[in-house]
This record gives structure tokens, sequence and C-alpha cells, in this order.
């Protein structure tokens, strides 16, 4: 289906650091693998087990956080050079924000998405954020996925970190209200 990361996410190549984009390519590489998953699997893993039987994968959820996140940083401009947002950070931040998913849920016997033993035990922005200080990302960036959820309610959240969080609810408390109208 992908030959590589960059066609899964183009928004990689979004990223203007070149190490950067190699560290974020490295963390979901990693988490594939841990997790027992392949490239070819994230358009069917869902992207959460709180809406039942949800149609929308990882891949779609991730991309469409990260693009979110992108409006949020073209509109953001209007305050000026005080305010400056980091595009490599939010984007990789973003990117990244559910990468310890790929740990936290596996397939059963009957090719069911469920929680693993680790998910069981460890929620996917403690998994992801251990995965992105494993392979060297800025703190600023482990700092968005460790607070992308609710584990970062009541923290001071970076700008980024505010934006990859709201992105992400709003996707997600979206998408439950339509489950609940159907």
């Amino acid at each position: 289906m992908y030959n590589n990361w960059y066609e899964a996410f183009p928004e990689i190549g979004l990223i203007t650091d070149k190490v950067l984009q190699q560290k974020v390519i490295d963390t979901c590489e990693e988490a594939l693998v841990i997790g027992g998953w392949n490239l070819s699997d994230i358009d069917s893993l869902p992207f959460t087990l709180l809406i039942p039987d949800t149609m929308i994968s990882y891949r779609t959820h991730v991309r469409t956080v990260t693009r979110m996140a992108l409006k949020v940083y073209e509109e953001w401009g209007v305050y000026g050079e005080k305010f400056k947002l980091d595009k490599d950070y939010l984007i990789a931040g973003a990117l990244l924000h559910d990468v310890g998913k790929l740990i936290e849920y596996e397939k059963n016997a009957e090719g069911k998405t469920q929680k693993s033993k680790l998910g069981k035990n460890l929620r996917h922005p403690f998994s992801g954020c251990a995965l992105a200080v494993k392979h060297e990302l800025p703190f600023e960036v482990a700092h968005i996925i460790a607070n992308h959820a609710k584990e970062g309610d009541g923290t001071l959240r970076s700008p980024e970190a505010v934006i990859v969080n709201k992105c992400d609810m709003m996707n997600f408390e979206g998408l439950k209200a339509f489950v609940g109208m159907i």
C-alpha cells in the first residue's frame, strides 16, 4: 500500500529539519515493531476504541489532526513574532501525538483490535512520550505527545501542545457526537 512513511504521512515532508523528520519516522517505525503492526495496517487500525466500530483509521485521524494544527498555525501568524509558534515541533507533535496507540493496541485471535497488556497498564501519551525521548526528539515534541490527552489536563501546556490537544479533542468529540446521532 505505502512504500514509505512519506507516502503514508506526506506531512512529514513539511518538517524543515531533516534530522527531526528522520526521528519522527524512527519513532513510528519502532512503535510498529513493538506493537506487531506493519505500515500497511495503519489504514485498518481504528484511531480509538472508545467509539464502537469506528471506521476512522489511525492514519486518517493523525493526518486530520496534523492538518487541523497546520490551519491553526496559518491563522496564528496574525499575532506576530512575539507569539511565533515552532512549526516543526507542531507538525512533529501532531504526527506523533497518538504514536503510543501502536503499542497500546493489538489484534486478538479474531482479528479485532483490543488493548494490549501494555495498553491496559500504560496509556498512549506515556508510551508515545517514552518512545520520543528514546529517539532523542526535542523535549518540546515529547511534551506535546505527553500532554495531548486528558493526562495533560491541569498542566501548563506549551502553545503547540494546546493546539494539538484542541485539534485532537475536536476530532474525537466531533466524531463521537456523530455516533450518538446515527
